[in-house]
């Protein structure tokens, strides 16, 4: 494992921006429960006439893709080592995953909770990968592990609404 990094404080612009991006995550599910315990159900929901749990889903995928392609960045800076590597080439299938993701919505509504599981599945996955194969500071490191966490909450909040609504 790759051993954290001690170094100053985050800026104050990656803070607002880490926890900013938990907003469009947290809109979706947050309309969808209301749809569900308010409403006529999950099918109702929706955010600009857009099926609520699709937005959910999209913006999961890209910020997956985002957050996978950071350990690019983290290869330069870390060394070119297997395990920097190793990390490159996981982000890829990371990305072509959440991809995928997008894809597989249209087949069925069970296609659709699969998607939403498999994009968790990526988030959690890529905090291991990059715990394991980067340096990073502990600052940045317990906030990356709080916004995972809270990523992965709603995740499971999104599934156990869509499961049902089967």
């Amino acid at each position: 494992m790759t051993s954290n990094v001690q170094s100053a404080a985050l800026p104050k612009v990656i803070k607002i921006l880490g926890y900013a991006g938990l907003l469009p995550f947290l809109i979706p599910a947050v309309v969808m429960v209301n749809a569900v315990w308010n409403g006529p159900g999950l099918q109702s929901a929706a955010i600009f006439d857009l099926y609520a749990p699709y937005v959910f889903i999209s913006y999961s995928a890209v910020i997956l893709s985002f957050m996978a392609g950071t350990l690019w960045g983290k290869w330069e800076s870390d060394g070119h080592n297997s395990m920097t590597n190793a990390a490159v080439v996981f982000s890829n299938l990371l990305s072509l995953t959440a991809w995928l993701a997008l894809l597989v919505i249209f087949i069925s509504p069970v296609m659709t909770v699969f998607a939403v599981t498999v994009l968790s599945g990526g988030f959690a996955s890529l905090l291991w990968v990059e715990r394991l194969a980067t340096k990073t500071s502990v600052g940045y490191w317990k906030m990356r592990f709080r916004l995972t966490i809270a990523v992965l909450i709603m995740h499971a909040v999104v599934i156990y609404l869509m499961l049902q609504d089967l």
